[in-house]
């Protein structure tokens, strides 16, 4: 690939998930689903048979091969083809780069093969209640004994942990003493662990099919061999891992941005208002080149992160960063226009749009919301590394 120009390969990789989407989003199972606010279990497994689950994974671990730019384009045609259940799809890996990037080999050959091939979900469990971005003050500790870890503490916003999780990837203290720089590690703690309960964290906005809930360890005794990446070394991997998956949030909040544009653009274009189409009037034509223009930068900003984290040894963590904040936005502004380009069918369900509207909130504000991106980006500039 040349920059910001697909190669054949990414064409297939598109088209392959655009036949996927017609195939399995089909608008009564997919209402069905949402009445329910059930996980789409059918269409991730079929959508791990099909590859589209760790493709970035090594073959030996069932993955393709691929990268973080293949991995994104999947993310964003996932969520362009339904906010909702393109969403859990993309987020059925979530945390596993971690073990893919800094796994031992034992713990990459024991749990990437079980994401890919859609036998488990891959839970985080970072931050606790009270203290959201502010992982510094995390309190859940893992103190060894022989040849385990003892952790004992309560994560909340915990993605997928519920019944289909296979482990839980822990931030713990395991150092009392040191700087927080130096006090944390990662540890994955097997989800059938004598010790651990989950509950729901409830009711939400959006993204109401992927269980998010409160995990609480209680003397739960994890193998040190457990340990992902170095001990005490814990903040500095999740800034790698953050970095990687602001990437793939912007891609989704790009395909959610595309797919609400999609609708509206459909519905002006067969409604009529006041004895002509809704798409002939001039002020309807300005909305699409607003919401357009949003999309096309959005897409250039996620594409050029998503190819410095492949080509550049030493990223930064700006590029990331930006696309996110900037693809939330912009996704969010292009939700809200195209609810308005339905008028007071965008309120409804049936229409979809605004299921879109509330899934993409998720992507500003987890992994970092807007704030936080915001500060990532001004220390880099701040440090020289500028523009």
């Amino acid at each position: 690939m040349t920059f910001l120009q697909l190669d054949k390969t990414h064409k297939q990789i598109q088209k392959a998930v655009s036949d996927f989407i017609k195939g399995e989003f089909k608008k009564e199972i997919l209402e069905e689903i949402i009445e329910q606010y059930s996980f789409p279990e059918d269409i991730w497994k079929k959508a791990c048979e099909l590859g589209l689950i760790g493709m970035h994974y090594p073959e030996k671990y069932s993955g393709q091969g691929l990268g973080i730019f293949e991995n994104v384009l999947v993310a964003q045609s996932l969520c362009r083809g339904d906010s909702s259940v393109g969403g859990c799809l993309v987020m059925a890996g979530h945390g596993a780069e971690l073990i893919l990037r800094q796994g031992s080999p034992e713990l990459k050959q024991a749990w990437l093969p079980k994401i890919a091939q859609g036998q488990i979900l891959s839970s985080t469990a970072f931050t606790e209640p009270g203290i959201g971005n502010d992982l510094d003050m995390c309190c859940t500790t893992a103190k060894k004994e022989n040849d385990h870890y003892i952790i004992n503490g309560t994560k909340t916003f915990a993605m997928n942990a519920g019944p289909l999780a296979g482990f839980y990837l822990v931030l713990c203290r395991t150092d009392q003493a040191a700087p927080s720089d130096k006090a944390f590690s990662i540890i994955l703690v097997q989800a059938d662990c004598d010790g651990i309960t989950c509950t729901d964290v409830g009711a939400k906005l959006g993204r109401r099919l992927m269980d998010i809930s409160q995990v609480q360890f209680d003397q739960v005794k994890v193998p040190l061999r457990n340990l992902i990446g170095q001990e005490n070394k814990g903040m500095a991997i999740l800034d790698d891992f953050f970095n990687e998956t602001r990437v793939i949030a912007a891609a989704q909040a790009l395909g959610m941005a595309q797919g609400a544009f999609d609708r509206a653009l459909a519905h002006v274009k067969q409604r009529e208002q006041f004895g002509q189409k809704i798409v002939d009037f001039q002020i309807t034509r300005q909305k699409i080149a607003d919401m357009a223009t949003k999309i096309e930068a959005a897409k250039l900003m996620t594409y050029q992160a998503a190819w410095q984290l492949e080509n550049i040894k030493k990223p930064g963590l700006k590029t990331g960063a930006m696309a996110k904040l900037f693809a939330a936005r912009a996704a969010f502004e292009v939700c809200d226009e195209a609810i308005q380009m339905f008028g007071g069918y965008g309120y409804m369900q049936e229409y979809e749009v605004e299921r879109f509207y509330r899934d993409v909130k998720m992507v500003d504000l987890f992994d970092g919301s807007k704030v936080m991106q915001k500060d990532i980006i001004a220390a880099e500039l701040i440090k020289g590394k500028g523009i």
